[in-house]
């Protein structure tokens, strides 16, 4: 039998039959928050979750008995819970008849401090009291509650995108990014607190300038 035959080798594809493969992005970050076991962001949210949530405080006005013609019948002023459900996305809210709350997070922040650090960030977060909160499978006890510091740096990673200081407007941005619908909401709770964080983010980690430089194959 007569040898197949040969096709003639080209050494110089043209441009258009190259195959460009190009190496992948890799982030500067130094850890990614899907990478974090979600026991500890169950510890972060036990510190910043709240069993008390302002909202509007018109709602007060209403009787809460469900009247078909009331626009505020599904709204509520004050919301609560027996146990820690809601991160605020506010820092204080305050009403007008002399009622007002301050969030959790916000006690992070001293008097007349205009940003944190990721050193005083990650300390003062982890001094927050932890509770189990709402939303979560299992239970943990405080004393199973320390948080990380992979996890600790991965939140900072998270809410300060990169900056190296956190300020009280830029936590309430980050805040009410996670909520899945913002329009009148002051709350996250557990739900979208996980999806933001476990998420692919990928957009939002910094990425060095060299790293997505085409391979040219011929």
């Amino acid at each position: 039998l007569s040898a197949p035959a040969r096709l003639p080798l080209k050494v110089g594809l043209p441009r258009e039959h190259r195959c460009v493969v190009r190496s992948p992005s890799v982030s500067t970050s130094v850890c990614m928050s899907a990478d974090i076991d979600v026991k500890e962001y169950i510890k972060i949210f036990g510190r910043l979750g709240e069993k008390r949530l302002f909202g509007d405080s018109s709602a007060g006005l209403c009787c809460h008995s469900a009247c078909p013609d009331c626009e505020w019948r599904y709204s509520f002023d004050i919301l609560q819970s027996a146990r820690p459900k809601w991160i605020p996305t506010y820092r204080e809210n305050k009403f007008e008849d002399g009622r007002e709350h301050l969030a959790k997070w916000g006690e992070m922040f001293e008097e007349n401090e205009v940003s944190l650090d990721k050193d005083q960030f990650c300390l003062r977060l982890a001094a927050l009291k932890f509770e189990m909160p709402l939303g979560p499978a299992g239970f943990l006890t405080a004393k199973q509650a320390e948080i990380s510091q992979d996890a600790l740096d991965a939140f900072w990673g998270h809410m300060s995108r990169g900056k190296p200081t956190l300020s009280p407007k830029q936590m309430q941005i980050r805040l009410k990014k996670m909520l899945e619908v913002a329009d009148g909401n002051e709350g996250v709770m557990w739900p979208d607190f996980i999806d933001t964080l476990t998420a692919d983010d990928d957009d939002a980690q910094p990425e060095s300038p060299h790293l997505d430089e085409p391979i040219v194959i011929s």
